[in-house]
């Protein structure tokens, strides 16, 4: 029976102002003939929401994020009087008139710079409720007493003014006050200084978000899960592995190839795709074109693949062998409706 590949372009958020039509940006074959030829349907969720429900069973798809991370890799569940966040490790620069988040600004600590700012955060801030987890990923954990606040996914404001994505609800200001401590507490941080005599960039502040769900999670509760026996999950994310680690799922790095992982013979392969590094979204975009669409599609035609999904930003793109007869559609440069 022929594999069914989803790809998840993580990190990815549409911005209208993000490509510029002038800019001579490389047109992608190959995806811009899945934009135009695949069903498209909304995730206004995003696609952890979407994630969640196919791949987590419902108990776990009704947790917040940080809490199933925690859950999972912490082994805690986030009962009262705890509550979590994801901790992300941003990076800011000046702007002409305010702070921005670098472009390349979500930065992955080493396990060992990890575990260091663990210990360090316990001995600065060891008279508060807080405490700082480490789980070997881009993201940290953030342990505290309950409350109603929660700052946006980063990823939305790379390059950008940071502003409208920090903390909101009804104990916002706590949450600010802890951010703004733990900004002091990293300026010229022995890390930051080895990270800077090294080349890379400084950590500004610890991200936190992905405390309470979001409004609404569709039929979440309803869902039956997918059968985990015969899928890989490819990449990184805190969330997704920790849904798929605690349904004894099978997680694997990234493969630099599609065929890589066209060979392991599972049923379905999901692949978390990132989309954020020193060569920007084009420079990403252009891998997933060359090492992953163009012989995704080939393997389409030839049936190999059953179908190709992709999930990026808001939407969903599902492509199966008879969705490529749509050959009167128009492609459309890929910014265009990626925007």
């Amino acid at each position: 029976m022929a594999s069914e590949l989803i790809m998840v372009l993580c990190d990815f958020f549409p911005r209208g102002d993000a490509a510029d039509p002038d800019s001579a940006l490389p047109r992608l074959p190959a995806l811009e003939t899945l934009l135009a030829t695949a069903r498209s349907d909304p995730l206004p969720q995003g696609w952890r929401s979407r994630f969640a429900t196919r791949f987590g069973a419902p108990e776990l798809a009704a947790l917040a994020p940080a809490a199933a991370a925690a859950l999972a890799w912490l082994n805690s569940p986030a009962q009262p009087p705890t509550q979590y966040w994801f901790a992300t490790p941003v990076h800011y620069f000046a702007g002409l008139d305010s702070v921005h988040l670098h472009p390349a600004g979500l930065l992955q600590l080493s396990c060992a710079a990890q575990v260091a700012l663990v210990a360090d955060f316990s001995a600065v801030f060891g008279a508060a409720p807080w405490r700082l987890h480490s789980i070997g990923r881009r993201e940290l954990l953030l342990s505290g007493a309950p409350l109603a606040a929660s700052a946006e996914d980063p990823a939305q404001f790379v390059g950008r003014d940071p502003g409208a994505g920090l903390p909101r609800g009804a104990a916002a200001a706590t949450l600010r006050r802890l951010g703004v401590e733990i900004e002091m507490w990293l300026h010229e941080h022995p890390i930051n200084l080895q990270r800077q005599a090294s080349g890379e960039l400084p950590v500004s502040a610890l991200w936190l978000w992905g405390a309470l769900l979001p409004s609404a999670r569709g039929d979440a509760d309803r869902a039956v899960a997918t059968s985990l026996a015969s899928s890989r999950l490819y990449g990184q994310d805190a969330y997704a592995e920790a849904l798929w680690r605690m349904r004894g799922g099978r997680t694997e790095p990234l493969p630099e190839h599609f065929e890589t992982a066209l060979r392991s013979g599972a049923d379905t392969h999901v692949v978390l795709y990132p989309t954020i590094g020193a060569d920007g979204l084009s420079g990403a975009l252009q891998r997933l074109e060359q090492r992953w669409l163009s012989p995704a599609l080939q393997a389409l035609r030839a049936r190999k693949l059953s179908a190709i999904e992709l999930l990026a930003g808001s939407r969903c793109y599902r492509l199966r062998w008879l969705n490529l007869a749509r050959f009167w559609r128009a492609r459309s440069p890929w910014w265009e409706p990626l925007a």
